[in-house]
């Protein structure tokens, strides 16, 4: 065997110290990095994704010309729908609100109901026990009385329209990850109620019956 020449010799073990110099940090980083990436994986709260169950309460009020002739209103809303993913929802929106007409008398003090049933999506996002969403979907509406035919937003005899909404809000995620509470806002229009439109605003208890993510 040929064997290796002093200066060779000097020049490898000259080499040793640096080489482990240079590992001590990095092995300093990697046992840092193994301890903070699965921190930052599961730094959101737990949530559960699946079936979902809301109910919420607000008020309601009508824009433009139409504010006019409505006063705000209570409004309940039902949402119900699934989880396809945790940043996609989609489902059903079940709204009523009540609103008094202030029509020109007679009649006085009238109380007419806007119900509305929509096909809803929400696309949305999460930053550890919070979540911001923007949400819309369409359907029918359903109008109880006619006293808004008096100034021309109804025709006579019409009580449906298409319904069209969108909005958004945001979310905070309970300690249980089946609840979480939200505040949300959603722009409303009714095209063939003479393009009626108002704006609702909410607070909801959100419950979602499945695993976390």
């Amino acid at each position: 065997m040929r064997r290796a020449s002093p200066r060779l010799l000097a020049r490898r073990l000259a080499a040793r110290p640096r080489a482990r110099s240079l590992a001590r940090p990095l092995a300093g980083w990697a046992l840092a990095a193994a301890v903070a990436l699965p921190a930052v994986a599961h730094a959101d709260r737990p949530a559960s994704t699946g079936f979902y169950a809301e109910a919420g309460g607000g008020a309601t009020g009508h824009l433009g010309a139409a504010q006019a002739w409505s006063a705000i209103g209570p409004t309940l809303e039902l949402r119900l729908g699934y989880d396809l993913f945790s940043w996609l929802s989609v489902g059903t929106a079940l709204v009523a609100a009540s609103h008094e007409a202030t029509v020109p008398p007679p009649p006085e003090g009238e109380w007419y109901q806007l119900y509305q049933g929509r096909a809803d999506a929400r696309l949305g996002f999460r930053v550890d026990a919070l979540a911001f969403f923007a949400e819309g979907g369409a359907g029918a509406a359903y109008i109880s009385s006619n006293i808004l035919g008096k100034v021309m937003v109804l025709d006579p005899g019409e009580r449906f329209t298409l319904a069209l909404a969108g909005g958004g809000g945001l979310e905070y995620q309970l300690q249980n990850r089946h609840f979480a509470f939200g505040l949300a806002a959603t722009y409303w229009m009714l095209p063939q109620f003479d393009a009626l439109q108002g704006v609702s605003g909410r607070l909801y208890l959100r419950y979602t019956y499945g695993g976390s993510h």
